[in-house]
């Protein structure tokens, strides 16, 4: 399919431990460069997948941006709808680890991100539609989502990112005409965020009545809920040996987009999200390069 990917690309540092610290001096670990941003994660799993992926994201102007674009290129990214700005940086995602690949702590310099903006959005929005489906991260500003929630005339799939940017995404929904779009992602924080309700089932729930078609909530070690109005179910997670978590939501999400363009079923979609994420967790690097040789293809 012809899919677009709209919000963030950066640059992910990740420092995992070898072993726990003592607060004092430096302590051994490995430090790991890698291209991310949840929507240059998303559309990297769908390049693998074999689709048609345009990214529409915001690049600086210094090496990581060269670095960036280059890979996305290579990897078969279409860029046309990106946005290059000189003299800016790249965004910055730093997050720290366990030995076991759980993040501990997290940073983030991401100035460049305010791009990501109403005007932005409304230049682009005739080229959006041409598109046979929409993904986007609520790294957009509310005025964007809230256009795009409005003027996106294909399926909609938002990933809500973190707490705090799901509240984001409630504002847009507020302030929309439409009140409803086809789909979102979050975890159970960010459900929570959204709802103020702790329970997962009837957060999703919730998620439901606030305007959101279907919900497909990640629940980790628990697996995952897919809820919409007629349906609600609840699919154990897979086994799997953590190398790292960072990309694993996004690979989640390319999974059950990569179902519904394959005309599965939202019950089959939510297993191939499931296979994604295993697979995800078994990788050092946000997105799984082995994915492009995996039997998800045939799914």
């Amino acid at each position: 399919m012809n899919i677009t990917v709209i919000g963030e690309a950066n640059i992910d540092i990740a420092v995992r431990q070898r072993e726990p610290g003592n607060g004092k001096g430096c302590s051994p670990a490995d430090i790991r460069f890698h291209h991310g941003g949840v929507a240059r994660n998303v559309a990297h799993n769908l390049c693998l997948l074999g689709h048609k992926v345009k990214l529409m994201t915001v690049f600086g102007d210094d090496d990581f941006a060269s670095r960036l674009i280059d890979d996305c290129k290579e990897i078969g990214m279409d860029l046309s709808l990106s946005t290059q700005y000189k003299d800016a940086r790249s965004p910055i995602f730093l997050c720290f680890n366990d030995k076991w690949g759980q993040m501990q702590s997290a940073f983030s310099d991401i100035d460049l991100n305010d791009h990501l903006n109403l005007d932005w959005m409304r230049d682009k929005i005739d080229a959006v539609n041409r598109s046979d489906l929409v993904v986007a991260d609520t790294l957009l500003s509310a005025e964007a989502l809230t256009f795009l929630i409005d003027h996106c005339a294909v399926p909609l799939y938002i990933d809500t990112v973190s707490p705090k940017r799901a509240l984001l995404l409630s504002k847009a929904i507020k302030q929309s005409r439409k009140k409803t779009f086809y789909a979102a992602k979050c975890n159970l924080a960010e459900a929570q965020a959204m709802t103020g309700i702790t329970e997962a089932e009837e957060a999703a729930r919730q998620l439901n009545a606030k305007g959101i078609e279907n919900v497909y909530l990640t629940l980790g070690k628990d697996g995952a809920i897919y809820c919409s109005n007629n349906n609600l179910l609840h699919f154990p997670a897979m086994e799997t040996e953590i190398v790292n978590v960072t990309g694993s939501g996004d690979a989640f999400l390319a999974g059950v987009v990569h179902g519904h363009a394959l005309g599965h079923s939202d019950e089959k979609a939510v297993r191939i999200g499931l296979k994604m994420a295993q697979l995800n967790t078994e990788s050092e690097a946000p997105v799984n390069p082995a994915l492009r040789h995996s039997t998800v293809l045939c799914c």
